[in-house]
């Protein structure tokens, strides 16, 4: 098949293509920054462009028998709300239109979405595709207005697929990374009283390449979570990386909520005179404060026959291992 992959060069993009070059598709890779992926492949086409309205000549590069595309891109960490609709779902609708009139007939579109997008669930749920959806954050309402779009601008002849990953983990990941870092220096901040107690699915990006595969060759549209089957609480992850790291002791100090917040807003405004990198954002608080991200496997599991390989200890060791050659840890 000959797909074309937003975002080649991010986490699970840049897994994702290297996946689909080694089952023997052909992929053509958007990226906006080329110089930050590298796959010497035949089959593998870098394109240069993004998803704005302003210029969309990157899509004269594509073939007239393009057979899907699987929409990675997205904006996770921002200082302004606007952003995130501005990248995630205006970016979405001007994907699904210009392929759209590219392809008006046989497609396959694949969103990567988030399980942000449904929202929280109580201590002790799993959140199911038949539920209401109630996403609590900017982040979060910005990809469940992607997946509208989605819905009401492709085509009836398209065959389109959700997925919404939860926390996702494994080699290369930059978000998972910090937590590896503060493990290591011994000193676990947790923003909230209770956060150890929190429950979280999880998915290796390795499970979650599988998910998105398995979709590209079904004949069938869906909507589904891929997620390990057994949920974490969040002092399980500490400990299983605490363990890896052989490290003997670790001290746990947590910080009430409402002055997290305050320090997330002190460095929105910090932002604003310079630039950080900082990942604590006031968007971020709202997806910090409930006890539960969890979500419900079963359907990935009994639509696709998946078999979700890689429980937490596997995911920590690979990913560890990768950090540890990369010189991040």
């Amino acid at each position: 098949m000959k797909i074309l992959i937003t975002g080649a060069n991010g986490f699970v993009g840049s897994h994702l293509s290297k996946k689909l070059l080694q089952e023997g598709h052909t992929v053509f890779g958007l990226v906006r920054t080329p110089s930050k992926i590298l796959l010497p492949h035949a089959n593998f086409y870098l394109i240069k462009g993004d998803l704005s309205t302003d210029n969309l000549s990157w899509a004269k590069a594509l073939p007239d028998d393009l057979d899907g595309c699987i929409h990675t891109a997205g904006l996770v960490h921002s200082y302004n709300r606007d952003d995130f609709f501005r990248v995630n779902t205006e970016g979405t609708k001007v994907l699904i239109l210009k392929l759209k009139e590219l392809y008006p007939l046989k497609f396959k579109f694949l969103l990567i979405s988030s399980l942000a997008a449904a929202g929280p669930v109580a201590l002790g749920e799993k959140k199911d595709e038949e539920q209401i959806d109630f996403p609590v954050s900017e982040y979060g309402r910005s990809k469940k207005e992607s997946e509208n779009y989605l819905k009401n601008l492709a085509p009836t002849s398209w065959q389109t697929s959700i997925i919404r990953p939860p926390m996702i983990i494994g080699p290369g990941d930059m978000a998972v990374l910090d937590i590896f870092k503060m493990v290591k220096s011994r000193i676990i901040i947790l923003p909230g009283m209770n956060s150890k107690l929190k429950e979280y699915s999880f998915v290796c990006v390795f499970d979650l390449l599988e998910t998105i595969t398995k979709l590209l060759v079904c004949e069938e549209s869906m909507l589904l979570y891929s997620a390990f089957p057994k949920t974490i609480q969040f002092k399980e992850l500490i400990e299983e990386i605490r363990k890896q790291l052989k490290i003997t002791w670790l001290i746990y100090l947590p910080i009430p909520l409402f002055i997290v917040k305050i320090i997330s807003l002190l460095l929105s405004m910090i932002f604003k005179i310079k630039k950080h990198d900082l990942r604590l954002t006031p968007d971020k608080i709202s997806e910090l404060a409930p006890m539960a991200w969890t979500c419900d496997s079963t359907r990935s599991e009994t639509r696709l026959g998946q078999i979700y390989q890689y429980n937490l200890n596997v995911t920590v060791s690979n990913t560890l291992k990768d950090y540890r050659e990369r010189g991040w840890i």
